[in-house]
This record gives C-alpha cells, structure tokens and sequence, in this order.
C-alpha cells in the first residue's frame, strides 16, 4: 500500500505520526511510504533520514495527497488539508469528532474512510492510541501548571514543592485516568498537596496506593467546588471515550478562585471539561479570566514532539501494518474495524451517530 506521511500545519503542533525507524519496517513489508519534505524535521527527523531508509520525499501536501492511499497523520485534518483528500482515502490520525461535528460533515462529504486513533481499543476498553499521548499531555499539564504559577507568568507566586517554612502548593487533578495518574505522578514528585477527583473509586484506590500522600475523593458536584476554590492549579484531566468531555468545573465555581490560580484542560480536545474555557496555543498558552489563569492547548504533547513522535510511532506502527497490509485473518483487524468512525462517507460510530441526531 502506498502511504502518506503529510507536513502537520496545526498551529504548534510539531510531531511526525512514524519515525524513520518504523518507515523503514513498513518497506520492509512491502509498502511503499512517502514523506511530505520536513514533516518530520521539527521532531528532530531530517529529510535525509527518512531518504536513507528508503522513505519517497515529496515536494508538497497536494503532492503527497495525489498518490498517496493510506494517510497517517497526527491531528485531524484542516481546512488546507481538506481539500486534499479524496474519497479512496483512509485517513488514520487523532480527530476528536464528537467535539467537531462540522468536520464529521466534511470528511462524510468527501466519502472517505476515517479511524482515530483515540478510538483503538482492547477488549478492556483501553484506549491504546490515545493512552501514549495522554501520558505525556498529563505530565506537561502538571509542569505547565506549575510554571504558569510564577507571579511573572501572572500567577499567584506559588511553588508547588513547599520549602522551609512555607506551605506546598495545593494541586487538584479532576479524572484518574491516564492522562490524570500522570499529572499526580509530576505533581508528588514536585512536593505538591494533590487531591484527585474521579467517579471510578478502583482507579482512586489503585492511585492511593501508588501515590500514599494524595487525597483521593468520588466526584460530585460539591467537592469539585471545596476543593477547587482553594487550589492553586487545577488540571482537567476528564475523558468518556469518543464523547465530548463532560463540563465539570462550572465557571460559578471558577470565579471563586483565588486571583492568579491556574486551569490546565487536557480535555480540551474533546471540548473541554470546564464550562466555556476556550481553546488556547503554543504562541497564546493562556488566557486570563475572573482573576484565574487558563491554559487548553489541544496539541500539548507537540511541546516535547521528539519524545512524542517516538511514543506514538512505537504505539500506531503495528496498526498501520495492519490496515496497510489489509490482512483479515490479524488480531489487529478486530480493533481497527471497531475503532471506524466513517465507512465510505457514512458514520458508522453510534457515539458520532447521536452527535449528528
């Protein structure tokens, strides 16, 4: 199968879907894989590495688009990238549909095949795309956090790590899952006080016992606000798979926070889980409003893209063999039939099916 790698033109966003290494496997299986020139070069992967091993550069996007068959990217097409794709397309990359029902139109009208990455999962329902990023995205949210503290970032002049004499910074992490258990996992290494919130109490109980000076809580409306209005940083680390992310953290509660406090949303992806926080970037990381500091960038992972690149790679390469070499008979098949979005131009997910109702 012929496989396209294109250029990523999301503002910020500097990672590459495959390294040279897992090009050089797929080769080796027969496949042919073309590179859109330095869509790997912001991840630390020259053109000349990709050449090496064999990879076809190509001069443009509507260059790559026009003979490429699988497209295998990081984020969800633009508007630029639209334009590309025609109807024999699989597009296989993150695309957040349930947050973006304009895109699920589009992409329909084209009458492309679409799975996102965050819909691959096991028998278990791990989300086994979505988790390499979420871990990485956890452990920004808690760094950005506490670097969004300093009073000449705008914030409250508060080191999480308390020192002597002075109180630790207080973190509160909304969801125990991936990307939230990473969150805890920087904000206890930092010296932080952390309360998690979730609804499952078995991740919460599993998280205790990793994490022994954490508080952990079942979520309700009531503790998000006791424990939020008080914090220092809080991280929105909510996720239903393949919905928009449920709004938790009203901005009622939000405008009682102490003035220069912080909101990292990792969901932002999927919508967001505080009420009207807006989307934010790599040049703009933040905004403020009623007082507090908000940050929901959607790429986030794209801030360390060599160590993202190199997780997701490692992660999607069996699935792009998979659906390149269109084997029936592989354990991989079952999971990627599920994970479909879009057949043909019609959305076959019943999540986006309701999205659409």
């Amino acid at each position: 199968m012929k496989i396209g790698l294109p250029k990523e033109i999301m503002n910020g966003e500097a990672r590459i879907a495959l390294t040279p290494d897992a090009c050089k496997s797929l080769l080796a299986a027969g496949h042919v894989v073309y590179l859109q020139k330095q869509a790997g070069l912001l991840s630390g992967y020259s053109d000349q590495e990709y050449s090496s091993r064999g990879v076809l550069l190509m001069d443009s996007a509507e260059q790559l688009y026009s003979v490429a068959e699988l497209i295998v990217k990081v984020k969800q097409p633009l508007e630029s990238d639209l334009r590309y794709l025609r109807k024999d397309h699989i597009l296989f990359s993150y695309l957040h549909l349930a947050a973006d029902p304009g895109l699920i139109h589009s992409l329909c009208d084209i009458g492309l095949s679409a799975i996102p990455f965050e819909s691959v999962s096991d028998a278990d329902g791990h989300l086994l795309l979505l988790a390499p990023m979420s871990q990485v995205a956890g452990r920004i949210a808690a760094i950005r956090g506490a670097s969004l503290l300093f009073r000449n970032r705008g914030g409250r002049g508060v080191l999480l790590g308390g020192v002597d004499g002075a109180d630790s910074g207080r973190v509160v992490v909304l969801g125990a899952g991936v990307a939230g258990s990473h969150a805890v996992a920087v904000a206890v290494a930092l010296g932080a006080q952390v309360d998690v919130l979730d609804l499952n109490e078995a991740k919460l109980k599993a998280l205790k016992v990793q994490y022994p000076s954490i508080q952990t809580h079942v979520s309700t409306a009531a503790i998000i606000e006791t424990l939020c209005v008080s914090a220092d940083l809080v991280i929105g680390a909510v996720l239903l798979a393949g919905r928009r992310a449920p709004v938790v953290l009203k901005q009622a509660v939000v405008k009682k926070m102490n003035p220069g406090s912080v909101i990292v949303d990792i969901a932002i992806d999927q919508g967001g889980c505080v009420e009207d926080i807006h989307v934010t970037s790599a040049d703009e990381l933040c905004y403020i409003k009623h007082g507090v500091i908000h940050s929901a960038v959607p790429n986030m992972p794209a801030a360390v893209a060599r160590t993202a690149s190199q997780s997701l790679s490692s992660a999607i390469l069996p699935y792009v063999k998979a659906l390149a070499a269109d084997a029936a008979s592989s354990d991989l098949q079952q999971p990627l039939l599920a994970a479909r979005a879009i057949a043909q131009g019609r959305v076959v997910d019943k999540v986006l099916e309701e999205v659409l109702s």
